[in-house]
């Protein structure tokens, strides 16, 4: 368990995005966006934990196409 991490983060009842479990503790990981506006991204404790631990770390290269970012 990687508790150390989420120290701090708000969680509050949502739907996890990953395990699509709903009425959950959740915390907002990220946006959606498009042309037609943003949709909040939120992830239960476990499943933050996991996308914790199989991030890579941010001294690694970030593939080119990746980085690109439409506008």
């Amino acid at each position: 368990m990687i508790t150390g991490h989420l120290d701090g983060l708000d969680f509050v009842l949502g739907d996890c995005f990953r395990c699509d479990r709903t009425g959950i503790q959740t915390t907002r990981i990220g946006e959606i966006v498009s042309p037609e506006g943003q949709t909040p991204v939120r992830a239960c404790r476990s499943c933050v934990e996991v996308l914790i631990a199989i991030h890579r770390p941010a001294d690694e290269p970030v593939r080119e196409h990746a980085a690109q970012h439409p506008h």
